[in-house]
């Protein structure tokens, strides 16, 4: 086996989703975990090669993978063991519009509830409030919306009912969660429309909605979502501002946990998160680290921690975009940021379809142009944050000055749009071709020849096809 280091971590991932999918199904977790580490030996197998203690390594990577898909499948396999009541102290760590109600997420010493609550309960993240409720299992739905894996991606255990709440005197005065409240209400308060609707975005991952409607018609609702994109824009202007600094990686890494503190530990962000993290640690220690296998790594630990994540659509399409840019290198440089949107187009239409059910098709061409204008735009309205507060209306010279940048831009991408108003709606055979592209691409990455990027690819569509079943 070429021993490139990408090449252990992907089959990890592999056998580690394998094993998650097939627990999730119903499949006793010794199955599940024997079948997926046979995969991950197969998949190994197709890039042995005979290189010097290559048969160790694949040795050592299926029993890892074995104990690994073990260990997953036995936790997705087995339900919680929860009380019939709870009676405890909570703080409000996540409230959101949820029908007619909102759904409010309670973290008390045993773990985190959801319940949907009455707005006019007027309950805000950071609030400390005394909880009194009766606890039922989270709805697990074959079809459809799962709130099972929705609400357990989040860290939520069960689901209150006959919720009584009593709001603190005392609160919490160093909660990141009053923080971020009170953040956001600021944001609310001092910035115009757009400028705030993307603040709200980078900061805290709240997604503004008339923000979502022109990105989804843009095909650029990505660039909503806390990712790389706004991990790296972030890590990068710090990274640059302490470039002479001694301490500057370890200082980059503190305030990237802030970062993703504030961003309330999305998916996305989690995964864009360690990966920066492991990029960093790479640089301090002189053992940089290549794309693929950050990419893997990341998503190998952040199942490990909760494997619930396979679910979430923001993990699945910000693993497999990171997957397909660090397979960009097999093109050159001149036509590089062409065949990266176009493949990052194709690769996630699959998810973005049978989730959303339209995918716009100018978002082929609007992501040449929005992801390099929108890098430029976001540093300039993170820039505005600390500015607004300056004297002599400097601070609002420069959100004006944001704001109409933003809306110039917008006018630009809805001119585009106007040009190729056509979407896919079709979403039957898109997943298969969008897993089929991500396997030939990352066979190309790896080196692999023309008949084991076949057998590759192939046993990557067979998996998939058994899972789909």
């Amino acid at each position: 086996m070429k021993l490139l280091y990408e090449t252990p971590c992907l089959c990890l991932l592999v056998s580690f989703i394998v094993a998650v999918l097939l627990a999730g199904k119903g499949f006793p977790f010794l199955l599940s975990s024997l079948i997926a580490g046979f995969i991950m030996l197969a998949l190994g197998f197709c890039s042995y090669d005979g290189t010097p203690h290559a048969f160790y390594v694949l040795v050592l990577c299926f029993v890892v993978g074995l104990l690994g898909s073990s260990f997953l499948a036995y936790r997705v396999g087995n339900e919680l063991i929860l009380a019939d009541r709870i009676s405890e102290k909570a703080v409000v760590a996540f409230e959101r519009p949820w029908g007619s109600k909102r759904a409010v997420v309670f973290k008390t010493a045993k773990g985190k509830y959801v319940a949907d609550v009455s707005p006019s309960l007027a309950l805000r993240e950071g609030d400390s409030v005394e909880i009194k409720a009766s606890i039922l299992p989270l709805e697990n739905k074959s079809t459809g919306f799962n709130p099972y894996t929705y609400w357990r991606s989040r860290g939520v255990r069960g689901r209150l009912v006959g919720l009584q709440t009593t709001k603190s005197r005392k609160a919490y005065s160093f909660s990141l969660y009053r923080w971020r409240s009170f953040l956001r209400r600021w944001v609310l308060l001092n910035f115009p429309p757009r400028v705030r609707g993307y603040l709200l975005t980078l900061l805290f991952g709240v997604k503004d909605p008339d923000l979502a409607q022109l990105h989804s018609k843009w095909g650029t609702s990505h660039l909503l979502a806390v990712s790389g994109f706004h991990v790296a824009l972030v890590v990068g202007i710090v990274f640059r501002a302490l470039k002479k600094a001694k301490w500057k990686v370890q200082i980059s890494l503190l305030l990237l946990f802030f970062y993703l503190a504030f961003t309330g530990f999305a998916a996305s962000a989690m995964r864009a998160g360690l990966m920066t993290a492991f990029v960093l640690i790479g640089k301090m220690i002189g053992r940089p680290i290549r794309t693929l296998q950050a990419v893997s790594l990341a998503a190998v630990c952040l199942l490990l921690w909760r494997p619930w994540f396979v679910w979430d659509v923001g993990w699945k399409l910000s693993v497999m975009s990171a997957l397909t840019i660090g397979c960009t290198g097999i093109f050159s440089k001149r036509i590089s940021l062409l065949t990266s949107s176009a493949l990052l187009w194709m690769v996630t239409a699959g998810i973005v379809l049978t989730i959303f059910g339209s995918l716009p098709v100018v978002g082929l061409f609007s992501n040449l142009i929005a992801i390099p204008v929108f890098a430029l735009l976001f540093f300039v309205v993170l820039l505005s944050t600390p500015l607004v507060i300056l004297p002599f209306g400097l601070g609002t010279l420069v959100v004006w000055f944001a704001e109409k940048a933003l809306l110039v831009f917008e006018w630009l991408l809805n001119f585009l749009a106007s040009f190729m108003p056509m979407s896919i709606t079709e979403p039957w055979h898109w997943p298969i071709i969008s897993i089929a592209i991500l396997f030939v691409i990352l066979t190309k990455r790896l080196n692999f020849g023309f008949f084991r990027s076949i057998c590759v690819s192939s046993c990557g569509l067979v998996v998939y096809m058994i899972l789909l079943s």
